[in-house]
């Protein structure tokens, strides 16, 4: 445990910060963090799936979230193409090499886990067990990448002797690993985005490709003369109907939102967090270039509930120091 760390320790009650999954509506959580520290409210553990253990693990590693805001604000169209980069790797469209140096950039130097400021977990899923993983010890930079790993777009990560993707598969919203590092009072931030039919405006970008495809394809003869079909069934939605059907992107899309979903529901019911903040955010395939709208639900979300949260931090923080006087 890091001298700070310790220091913390016994100060009032242990307050614990869940942040969920979310991609690139965590510039949310940024949000959060802003407000919660102008607010003087401390901050003794975070536990964070993918986007969240992104933004968590900056923080317990003593990085201003005025620091990781300007990481948001200077994403462009460049930066989020550099990050996704196709490298086509055996088990991953990319290897996840640039978004690591992205990371070490914002993270800075190497640290452990173990020796962060403010107690950390990064949410991770094991590929070949589905288990769960909570990597609270080892290489920060490792245990966020693994946690924000996800499946088939990025290569998965070793960490000892484990294969990890992305957390956000199995704990979306790490409830229970934030109570595991000591948490007394959980503020948990949810960012997923509900199930959603897909957009005109998304439904148009995947029509041109589709368009662009296809008259490519028919331009070679060489290739199967049913192929430009086969692309017209992928891409356009089917007319006639009362809702059109979502293009290939789409089904996969809405397929892991819907899960998510379900495991988020499971977990709220049997381990509620003291505190849920739910920022308004809109979902967009092109959100990493939307992040000033992030970052201000983030922050209008949490000061609707620091109200909430300053009762219970305080309330239990004067039963324990009664407690400790008698």
């Amino acid at each position: 445990m890091s001298r700070s760390r310790k220091k913390a320790a016994g100060r009032g009650p242990r307050v614990g910060l869940a942040l969920a999954a979310g991609g690139a509506r965590g510039a949310a959580h940024t949000g959060v963090l802003k407000v919660l520290c102008g607010a003087g409210i401390p901050i003794h553990c975070i536990a964070g799936s993918s986007i969240g253990a992104v933004v968590g693990g900056a923080h317990a590693a003593g990085i201003p979230p005025e620091r990781v805001e300007q990481e948001w604000l200077s994403a462009d169209l460049a930066k989020v193409v550099r990050a996704f980069f196709p490298t086509l790797t055996r088990s991953g469209i990319s290897s996840g090499t640039e978004k690591r140096r992205i990371l070490a950039s914002v993270l800075g130097g190497a640290p452990q886990i173990e020796e962060l400021p403010v107690a950390f977990a990064a949410m991770a899923c094991d590929m070949h067990s589905g288990e769960p993983v909570s990597l609270t010890s080892g290489p920060l930079l490792d245990a966020v990448q693994a946690s924000a790993s996800i499946p088939g777009v990025f290569r998965p990560v070793r960490v000892g002797d484990r294969v990890l993707v992305d957390g956000g598969l199995v704990d979306p919203l790490p409830i229970g690993a934030c109570r595991e590092l000591g948490a007394e009072v959980v503020i948990a931030v949810d960012i997923l985005p509900a199930p959603h039919g897909e957009s005109m405006g998304g439904q148009r970008v995947w029509d041109r490709v589709g368009e662009r495809l296809r008259d490519t394809f028919r331009e070679q003869r060489w290739l199967p003369g049913n192929l430009p079909d086969l692309l017209a069934e992928v891409f356009d939605p089917k007319v006639g109907t009362a809702m059109p059907l979502p293009n290939l992107t789409g089904v996969i899309s809405q397929s892991i939102i819907i899960l998510q979903h379900r495991i988020l529901a499971l977990e709220l019911e049997r381990d509620p967090p003291d505190v849920l903040i739910r920022p308004a955010v809109s979902y967009s395939t092109m959100g990493y270039l939307r992040a000033p709208d992030g970052i201000r639900a983030g922050e209008e979300a949490a000061t609707r509930a620091l109200p909430e949260i300053r009762r219970l931090v305080l309330g239990k923080g004067k039963r324990a120091a009664a407690a400790r006087r008698g």
